[in-house]
């Protein structure tokens, strides 16, 4: 099986609808991910963050057409759609250990799909060393 590590550290809604629908292609290929959310990511893994629509600098202009068109393509609700493409394939969410301490939050905090808080070290030495491709978001 084909693995893929994928390092998330921007938080726009863009950012992370990129990262799900690079995930959802790789489940359906039979490609096995792992993920580190870290930095401003963080901020949008908690119930209350993870749909709030905040758009990166080039799309705001255009945000409500924006919010037209993820509408359309069924992109607005990201909490399922991680649930989804966890529940389809062979995927794992952590959460940076050091990232969650700078962004003041706790692991009850998070969406429950977060699988694990680890630290860097571990996820470069355990996920990145055996991924057939590292991406960064």
């Amino acid at each position: 099986m084909t693995s893929l590590a994928i390092i998330v550290s921007g938080g726009s809604t863009n950012n992370l609808i990129q990262v799900l629908t690079l995930l959802m292609a790789a489940v359906h290929s039979d490609v096995k991910a792992r993920v580190l959310f870290r930095d401003e990511s963080v901020f949008r893994l908690t119930p209350a963050a993870i749909n709030r629509q905040e758009l990166s600098a080039a799309y705001v202009p255009d945000a409500a057409g924006v919010a037209q068109r993820l509408a359309k393509l069924d992109l607005v609700d990201l909490h399922k759609l991680a649930r989804d493409i966890k529940a389809s394939g062979d995927v794992r969410y952590y959460v940076c250990s050091s990232s969650l301490a700078i962004c003041g939050m706790k692991r009850e905090d998070l969406i429950p799909e977060i699988d694990e808080v680890r630290g860097l070290p571990a996820f470069l030495l355990e996920d990145v060393a055996t991924a057939d491709k590292v991406l960064t978001f």
